[in-house]
């Protein structure tokens, strides 16, 4: 007998819900390791199985993208709780990412990054 969508385990409907966003949505660790990607990653960012427990700054195209990624990190490690949003256009056209901590009792462990594409208009 199948569950029914009503009684489904919230472990099975957040991975539903990250698929449903139409967002890119991957969780690094502090140190930057890529813990967790949706679907939607593998068509607007450079996402592949592979990539699980490797190191994000490996993947990035140039080193400014690297020092700002540290300087994320470092402020969610020294208790920075705002989320950082930025532009940039790494594979040619224009998104909008979104960095945030994740906590637990006031201690990082994780972060969350959202990633949409914008059209060229910038909006």
């Amino acid at each position: 007998m199948s569950q029914s969508p009503k009684s489904l385990p919230l472990s099975e409907i957040i991975p539903l819900a990250l698929e449903s966003l139409g967002v890119a949505v991957s969780i690094i660790s502090p140190e930057g390791e890529l813990l967790y990607f949706n679907q939607r990653s593998t068509e607007i960012l450079d996402r592949k199985p592979e990539y699980i427990g490797q190191d994000v700054h490996s993947h990035h195209q140039t080193e400014a993208a690297n020092e700002k990624l540290d300087a994320m990190l470092d402020a969610f490690k020294g208790g920075g709780r705002e989320p950082f949003t930025y532009r940039a256009k790494p594979y040619g056209k224009v998104i909008e990412v979104t960095l945030a901590p994740v906590t637990k009792e006031g201690e990082l462990v994780a972060c969350v990054q959202s990633v949409r594409p914008l059209e060229e208009s910038g909006s």
